[in-house]
């Protein structure tokens, strides 16, 4: 019984700094962004966050890049992509940045893939994407630039892949949901991609997909399902933000923890669609987007943390109590005796 206790009592000491963390999750306003925007893209690269295009405030595509510095929160005007483009695809990889895809003035369907380099501040054109297409997701994974789902005449499955080394793409296994104006994040080498719409039918699907196997898994669906939202990882989790639907947008901020499932956190202040988001160290950066469903946009920029604590650290909190009980009953068993 004594080897027990002790034991009981190194455990128990041994995880108590589980118990000392706290749940931190919180908004804050920043300054707004030089012009609204919506139905844009953000980009990072060295704590730098670049607004890439989207609808101007008239509706209109254009080609400006603003750039948030997150080191001190100010906003400068970036260098303009050379095409004007909307609800455009967007990541960065070795410190460059690559846009694919996106809507052309008109809302006709682009396959230009467009690299600009901070250093020489330039735009150069890469080749271009096999499938012109608008409304899909694009993600840097294991070195090369993933465009996925979309819509040109139809709601696209497409998962196109480029390789930055030979300036090439090839064609890779299909999404297993057709969807547009969908978000995606990387997590642990491997792509999720949640959320999105099908025609006028805003769908919940989350599937991962696995580029070393080249096959996709279907996950845990959203709990709310929504289009026209964003997706950023930080530290073990996906965060989606906002969306819309045909007569609201969301507030929504739901988590996903793979192998735990979806945790709903603190609202967003503002609820919105058509944003972009992005993540610089603790904090994930939401800028634009439209208030109502349909044609709207903001100069909106917020700065949210969270610090999630394990699912385990229940059991271990469980645990903990049972210990310091057991302890206690044994402590006056020998009193008594």
């Amino acid at each position: 019984m004594k080897t027990f206790i002790i034991l009981l009592l190194f455990f128990t000491i041994s995880v108590s700094p589980t118990f000392a963390e706290e749940v931190s999750q919180g908004w804050e306003r920043l300054g707004d962004m030089p012009e609204v925007r919506s139905e844009m893209e953000s980009v990072v690269i060295d704590e730098k966050i670049y607004i890439i295009g989207g609808l101007d405030n008239i509706g209109h595509a254009t080609n400006s890049v603003f750039v948030f510095d997150t080191k001190d929160e100010s906003w400068s005007i970036g260098t303009s992509m050379p095409l004007a483009l909307h609800h455009a695809g967007a990541a960065s990889y070795d410190d460059m940045l690559y846009v694919v895809g996106g809507y052309l003035e008109g809302w006709t369907p682009s396959n230009a893939l467009l690299i600009y380099d901070p250093v020489m501040n330039s735009w150069s054109d890469g080749t271009e994407m096999p499938t012109p297409r608008g409304a899909l997701t694009a993600q840097f994974v294991d070195g090369k630039l993933y465009a996925i789902g979309g819509f040109n005449e139809f709601t696209r499955a497409e998962n196109e892949v480029y390789d930055p080394v030979t300036n090439s793409w090839e064609t890779k296994s299909q999404m297993l949901t057709p969807r547009e104006h969908l978000a995606s994040s990387v997590l642990d080498d491997q792509l999720y991609v949640i959320g999105g719409r099908n025609g006028q039918l805003n769908v919940s699907a989350n599937e991962m997909y696995d580029h070393i196997t080249n096959t996709w898994k279907v996950l845990e669906p959203l709990p709310t399902a929504r289009s026209g939202l964003t997706a950023s990882t930080l530290s073990d989790a996906i965060f989606v933000f906002g969306g819309e639907g045909p007569l609201y947008t969301f507030e929504e901020n739901e988590a996903y923890i793979p192998g735990e499932g979806w945790f709903t956190q603190q609202p967003m202040p503002i609820s919105r669609h058509g944003l972009a988001s992005s993540t610089v160290e603790e904090n994930i950066y939401l800028i634009g987007g439209g208030v109502i469903p349909g044609f709207s946009y903001s100069a909106i920029t917020e700065k949210y943390h969270n610090t999630i604590v394990p699912e385990f650290g229940i059991v271990i909190s469980i645990v903990f109590v049972i210990s310091i009980v057991t302890v206690i009953l044994f402590t006056k068993s020998k009193i008594i005796n």
